[in-house]
């Protein structure tokens, strides 16, 4: 299991703990990953002082040894990769890369223990999501607009997230509020893609901070979307790679 799955497996959790390291953790549990995208190591050791969970980083995996992000998640933006490039990332420290199928080689789906995001695009016709399902994401990113999310914009959300049965990175077109943090998290996106500014990217920390956890579903007094179930065949294996 890669790190980044680890990571959302675990939203919710406290470490076992006591004292006053132990509350001041169970503080800052969160119910929705930030994830920062950036252009080079500077801008992710400001990413990391902000506050995300991962990062994102455009350009070669050399790059990746510049950083120093101790607990953060490092990821790298490899559109059309190789299986070469894949495996020189993960060497570099990659916890996972995100790729277009469209232009990326088959061999680059052959490394281990590296995550995997899918960018998904425009084309969400349903057998393309059921055929995406065979690959074994960690997550696919899709494109949300922050604002009121409509009861048919989380359909969609569903839709996918059910289809290719992995978790949804919605990349965000401006800093997302908690409200609709909160949308995207119960229609099956446990991750947020942001840009921008240190100040953006505190802000999004903040709103995420303030999701609250999902509801169980004896507290809907209305019917309610739910997350989608969302399986991978090896969540339950030992987690070595940590």
């Amino acid at each position: 299991m890669s790190k980044l799955r680890n990571r959302i497996r675990d939203l919710g959790r406290t470490r076992a703990g006591f004292g006053f390291a132990a509350a001041a953790h169970n503080e800052a549990v969160r119910h929705i990953l930030v994830i920062a995208e950036v252009a080079d190591a500077a801008s992710a050791a400001a990413a990391a002082e902000a506050g995300v969970d991962a990062v994102i980083l455009r350009g070669s995996a050399a790059a990746l040894g510049d950083l120093d992000l101790k607990s953060v998640l490092a990821g790298i933006w490899l559109e059309d990769a190789t299986g070469a490039e894949v495996t020189a990332a993960r060497d570099a420290g990659a916890d996972f890369f995100l790729f277009d199928d469209g232009r990326t080689q088959s061999t680059a789906l052959t490394p281990t223990e590296i995550g995997r995001i899918l960018l998904l695009g425009p084309d969400q016709e349903t057998e393309r999501l059921r055929s995406i399902a065979v690959l074994d994401l960690d997550a696919v990113v899709v494109t949300g607009e922050v604002g009121a999310t409509t009861v048919r914009d989380q359909l969609a959300l569903r839709r996918v997230a059910s289809l290719t049965g992995a978790h949804l990175l919605i990349a965000a077109n401006a800093v997302p509020d908690t409200a609709t943090l909160e949308a995207w998290r119960d229609a099956g996106a446990p991750a947020v893609l942001v840009s921008g500014s240190a100040a953006d990217l505190r802000a999004a920390v903040q709103a995420a901070s303030a999701v609250p956890a999902p509801k169980r579903r004896d507290e809907h007094s209305t019917p309610s979307l739910g997350a989608p179930h969302v399986s991978h065949s090896h969540d339950d294996e030992d987690d070595d790679d940590l």
